[in-house]
């Protein structure tokens, strides 16, 4: 059995990702376990995500073969090694101060797309050295248009492919976790990515007040004109809006509820995603987070219509149970999971991840 050092104490590596949920939600302090694994309101939406999904029944094929299968995919007419890519999360020091690039490591170790956020605990800098790292810049937009453009610049410059731009962030969602544990960001510390790019003041406390909280389709058409890689809008879960941000230039959207974080009952990700599919009929791409727990999940989405999807708790599961080992190995249970229901429901590759395998669609 593999050991590794979890918070300087020698502990078995989980097995499952649910097994690195419950480790997780051990070793870490309790105003950074609910950090992470609390929502908005009551967590309505947050357990609707996973019940979504768990209600989708599966519709097997039979007499199909399990032999030579792939989980070789595309995106953005990027070959993808797999559709598991690591959602976008801020503040990761809090879970594992020791290395601010573990996750977006692991992620290259995985041959998973990394999307760093804002927020995120490494700098463009230190990105830019990660070989084999391939990855898309997730941006929150700032009242300062010029620290907007920089930010987009800078990731470019150093190697993103695609920005994210989230939209479901106007203020804050009421977290009632972090309000029972006292949890609080510090605002001395700096954000690595604005202070990557020599902003007079990097600190938290400033950078996070100068979010934009008026942000409008001008916001996004200017975005897309402004970028010379594509775009993508996170925080979509109606369809008419998904449809205007194709019109409005975006590559697509992330079907995406913040992963219940922002507005308590909001729609479930499973719910949303075959809606906003089905509206844009191919004319752009469609990704999902929101609960994704297994490979199964995985296939759900896919078939739905996604092509591909990210997973941001059970991420930051592995990283604070084990470091970049943690977030690689959870990522390979994914995967491998992936791979194995794909013999089962008879799909020999990616493109065979069809509706039909859903009952009832």
């Amino acid at each position: 059995m593999d050991f590794l050092v979890v918070h300087n104490v020698g502990m078995p590596l989980p097995r499952t990702v649910e097994d690195f949920a419950k480790v997780f939600a051990v070793v870490e302090p309790e105003g950074v376990e609910g950090y992470v694994d609390g929502a908005a309101g009551h967590g309505i939406t947050l357990s609707r995500n996973r019940e979504a999904w768990d209600a989708l029944e599966l519709l097997p094929r039979a007499l199909r073969g399990p032999d030579d299968r792939s989980t070789v995919t595309t995106v953005l007419g990027v070959e993808e090694q797999h559709p598991v890519f690591v959602a976008p999360v801020g503040f990761q020091q809090y879970v594992s101060g020791d290395d601010p690039t573990a996750s977006a490591q692991a992620a290259a170790d995985s041959g998973a797309r990394y999307l760093q956020s804002t927020f995120g605990s490494a700098s463009f800098t230190e990105l830019e050295a990660i070989e084999g790292l391939r990855w898309w810049f997730q941006l929150y937009v700032f009242t300062d248009e010029g620290l907007n453009r920089a930010l987009v610049e800078r990731a470019i410059a150093a190697g993103a492919s695609a920005i994210v731009f989230t939209v479901d962030l106007a203020t804050l969602g009421h977290r009632d976790r972090d309000i029972h544990t006292g949890f609080t960001l510090r605002g001395a510390r700096p954000v690595p990515c604005v202070a990557d790019i020599g902003h007079h003041d990097p600190r938290l406390a400033p950078v996070w007040a100068s979010l934009d909280s008026d942000i409008s389709w001008s916001t996004l058409e200017s975005l897309v004109e402004n970028s010379s890689v594509p775009v993508l809008v996170k925080g979509v879960l109606r369809s008419d809006d998904a449809v205007r941000c194709v019109d409005s230039g975006a590559s697509g959207v992330i079907v995406s509820n913040h992963g219940g974080r922002q507005l308590d009952t909001a729609v479930a990700t499973a719910t949303a995603l075959p809606r906003v599919v089905d509206a844009l009929d191919g004319a752009g791409e469609v990704l999902v987070d929101g609960g994704i727990r297994s490979g199964i999940d995985v296939i759900k989405a896919l078939s739905l219509g996604a092509s591909a999807v990210l997973a941001g708790r059970p991420a930051l599961w592995g990283l604070g149970v084990a470091g970049r080992d943690g977030v690689s190995e959870v990522l390979r249970l994914l995967v491998e999971d992936l791979a194995t229901s794909m013999a089962l429901v008879g799909a020999r590759s990616i493109s065979e991840l069809t509706r039909d395998l859903i009952d009832g669609y």
